[in-house]
């Protein structure tokens, strides 16, 4: 088999606190006062940076726009491309891989198979991040591509999370796996054995780090996220 079947790529685009909002709401602003407050385009992109530097003012003193929320003038890195152990785990694989396109429509519970627009609910600082629950979206639900919650795989068993930016299936015991994963954010010898290990973070791992330091939490907070953190975009890297 080549690389491509045995590592195959998925990329998942991470919009932290809102920061796309709050870059699409910089966009409309500019377009919609070019002639108000003088910008040279009603593009933001093209805008120079004297217009950069005092177009937060200039929206901080729009008394139309100040209150509609918070602007960013650019977006942060949001891709993490995640490596796929396919050969070692590919049951685990192929339902990760499809929840990510979204290819086979809506599950049991009427709602669409799909990562995207999901949230990360518990984000522990140091140990993991947690997401992939699109039916409930608090850690309480998910579902397979199957249908029913499907088993462990021995090989993904065997594998040992001793660095950041592995992923793994979260569980609820034995055999218990559907939708939900994590990223560990630290090693994490305390899961070995215990979920399966099917992938590792390949490009991205600025993201995680901010996810981390602005949303992390203590497992005293029971990991609940300090900021919304959600799934823009999935799919496979082609």
């Amino acid at each position: 088999m080549s690389d491509a079947k045995n590592r195959p790529k998925i990329f998942l685009d991470i919009d932290i606190n809102g920061n796309r909002e709050a870059y699409k709401r910089a966009c409309d602003f500019v377009e919609a006062t070019d002639l108000r407050h003088g910008w040279s385009n009603k593009d933001l992109t093209k805008l120079g940076g004297s217009e950069l530097a005092r177009l937060e003012e200039a929206y901080e003193s729009d008394y139309d726009w100040k209150d509609k929320g918070r602007i960013m003038l650019s977006l942060p890195p949001e891709r993490i491309v995640i490596e796929l152990y396919a050969k070692e785990c590919p049951v685990t694989v192929k339902n990760f891989m499809a929840l990510c396109t979204g290819e086979k429509g809506k599950g049991k519970n009427n709602i669409k198979l799909h990562y995207k627009g999901s949230r990360f609910h518990r984000i522990v600082s140091g140990f993991v991040c947690q997401g992939g629950d699109f039916i409930m979206q608090n850690g309480s639900g998910g579902e397979s591509i199957y249908g029913k919650k499907f088993k462990d795989e021995r090989a993904g068993l065997k594998l040992k999370f001793t660095e950041r930016g592995f992923v793994g299936m979260c569980n609820t015991g034995k055999n218990s796996n559907s939708s939900q994963f994590f990223f560990t954010l630290a090693p994490s010898p305390k899961l070995n054995g215990k979920h399966v290990l099917f992938g590792k973070i390949a490009e991205g791992m600025e993201v995680l780090e901010m996810l981390e330091k602005q949303a992390g939490s203590t497992l005293k907070e029971e990991g609940k996220p300090k900021v919304e953190v959600v799934i823009a975009d999935c799919g496979v890297v082609q």
